[in-house]
């Protein structure tokens, strides 16, 4: 590419050039103020071993056993298997456009992550995350017929009070309006310059 000849395209040019990027430049500022902001909370929550462990002995009964303690690693063996209980779960939580949950574990920790249009609706999403990995915990060790001092319990251990501005969604749009203003703004310069061409050689023969 000769960038000579197209400073010299584009200097001559510039009464097609300038206008069509002011109103790109408009169009993107527009497309800034109007597209509402989305908002990220993340929270994480750890799995706790019962304090009077597995099994209980009741007095003149059978022991009784959580044998969903019956692992090795316990917890984060827990963890993996929650994993794939919410997973499904946590995709019937997106209803609306702008909404995402991610559920992820690292050993004994699950973090959820989720996105919404609004910080009511992320801090909804968050807390249904959060609701989601008890009940399906309680709802697993309740079908196991586990003594409910057995059972592991799930504790929060970091949950933001407020919704992060998560700015992805305008700079997208602006990105776009800005790369498909230009493009046509350059279009439009060569176009003029090929019509202009065309007629001068015309008027010479």
């Amino acid at each position: 590419m000769n960038f000579g000849k197209l400073f010299g395209l584009l200097r001559r040019r510039w009464l097609v050039l300038v206008p069509l990027l002011l109103v790109t430049a408009v169009g993107a500022g527009y497309a800034y103020v109007t597209t509402p902001l989305g908002y990220q909370w993340t929270g994480s929550v750890v799995m706790l071993a019962p304090k009077d462990g597995r099994i209980v002995r009741p007095a003149s009964q059978l022991e009784q056993t959580n044998s969903l303690l019956a692992f090795a690693p316990t917890l984060s063996t827990i963890t993996i298997m929650l994993i794939e209980e919410t997973a499904v779960s946590a995709a019937k939580l997106v209803t609306q456009p702008k909404d995402a949950v991610e559920i992820t574990r690292d050993g004994p920790f699950m973090s959820v992550k989720v996105e919404g249009a609004t910080a009511a609706r992320a801090l909804e999403l968050g807390k249904e995350g959060f609701d989601l990995i008890r009940d399906s915990l309680d709802d697993r060790q309740k079908a196991l017929g586990a003594p409910a001092s057995t059972w592991v319990t799930v504790s929060v251990v970091a949950a933001p009070a407020e919704p992060e501005k998560l700015p992805k969604a305008r700079i997208s749009k602006v990105g776009g309006v800005l790369a498909a203003g230009t493009l046509f703004a350059l279009f439009c310069a060569f176009a003029a310059e090929s019509v202009s061409t065309s007629r001068r050689q015309r008027a010479v023969r």
